[in-house]
């Protein structure tokens, strides 16, 4: 955990020095508009800090409700590790806040129990959703499947039903009324906040990293499962209904506007499920081995042009 700003300040000065990740004429914000970022350091340096300050999040969640027996900090390495190669990770743009955003949303939702009052929860999860939405507004395709995780964890109770309803049109509207007032125009590309700039094989690698990770850590995660209390495995489902919907957002938004960088969305919530791959007592040696190809790849992507061997 300490050596993680140094982390992404390498990733940040292996960036600069190399350009592979090229800062865009304009950084779309969804709904509050598009800003210019070029020459703006403050944009680049406040996209780190959103990674650092999500994986901080993340392994908080991680230990505070007990997916170990013991703490563990491996969950933080792997978002930042797995994040490098988003265009997010460089330079902020709506698609980063809305991530940052989204993981808070998971703190309201893992305060919810099945026999407390959860009203307060339910609308600021669904305040934090809907605030998401106005940073990237794809995600409003997404909003069914935030009554879903709720009623993983509640009964269905009409009284908290409406409170979703309203926590998650209020940020909406002030949005609305914020583009109204600066004369925002929100075109079918607006709809999308994240990066067209996009490396095709370092998207393969980290799909095809993450796959088999998640395939060594099966076993040990059921066997979690097994044992775990009704509780943690209401979690699990409703941490699986957020992959697949961050796992059909990339896939809906390539074909709808050729970007590829939405992908960095399914990391969180996997986040969550990809330590089991490198064992609860000790540390197992396949899965390290596969982090140590993943992160020296992720270095030398900038240094040798990978691309030029892909087919």
């Amino acid at each position: 955990m300490l050596i993680l700003p140094f982390i992404i300040g390498g990733y940040f000065a292996c960036n600069y020095l190399t350009g592979h990740h090229v800062v865009e004429a304009h950084s779309n914000f969804g709904f509050w508009g598009q800003f210019d970022i070029q020459g703006h350091i403050a944009f680049q340096i406040s996209a780190m800090a959103l990674i650092f300050v999500n994986a901080i999040l993340i392994n908080f969640l991680f230990n505070r409700n007990d997916f170990m027996e013991k703490n563990s900090f491996i969950a933080a390495l792997l978002y930042v590790t797995l994040m490098s190669f988003q265009h997010s990770f460089y330079f902020l743009d709506g698609l980063s806040v809305a991530q940052t955003v989204l993981i808070l949303v998971l703190f309201q939702l893992f305060k919810l129990r099945q026999n407390e009052d959860g009203r307060r929860a339910v609308f600021n999860a669904a305040f934090l959703f809907g605030l998401a939405c106005t940073f990237s507004p794809i995600l409003l395709l997404g909003t069914p499947v935030l009554f879903w995780m709720i009623w993983v964890f509640r009964p269905f109770i009409f009284r908290e039903s409406l409170l979703i309803i309203l926590g998650f049109t209020v940020p909406l509207i002030y949005s609305g009324v914020y583009s109204m007032v600066f004369d925002v125009q929100l075109e079918r590309e607006g709809f999308s906040s994240s990066s067209t700039d996009g490396h095709l094989l370092d998207v393969a690698v980290l799909v095809g990293a993450v796959f088999l990770i998640f395939l060594t850590g099966v076993n040990i995660l059921l066997n979690k499962l097994r044992v775990s209390s009704i509780r943690l495995k209401k979690v699990f489902r409703m941490l699986l209904l957020l992959s697949l919907l961050f796992g059909a957002m990339p896939i809906l938004e390539y074909f709808a506007f050729g970007k590829l960088d939405a992908i960095g969305l399914i990391i969180f919530p996997l986040s969550f499920y990809l330590p089991y791959a490198f064992g609860t007592k000790e540390l197992r040696s396949f899965p390290s081995f596969l982090y140590y190809l993943i992160f020296f790849f992720s270095v030398g992507k900038f240094f040798i042009p990978f691309d030029s061997f892909a087919f």
